[in-house]
């Protein structure tokens, strides 16, 4: 990735109780059911290359955390 000048972050909390995955193939949709588990907290960090590309450097996600939860 080359020599990092500056590294930012960010965390997320969202509610995918209305997101949904469709195999476009079979044209089957995949609902998330409401609940704890439908709320994920997303954590990534983007590091600067020398060249002035940001690259997320990291990624996580936590489904049902409890800091989203309502």
């Amino acid at each position: 990735m080359g020599h990092v000048k500056s590294e930012r972050g960010s965390g997320k909390h969202a509610d995918e109780t209305e997101a949904y995955n469709k195999d476009r193939k079979t044209e089957k949709v995949d609902r998330t059911p409401a609940g704890n588990d439908a709320f994920v907290l997303y954590d990534t960090r983007l590091a600067k290359t020398a060249q002035g590309v940001w690259q997320t450097s990291y990624g996580t996600s936590v489904r049902g955390s409890k800091t989203c939860v309502r």
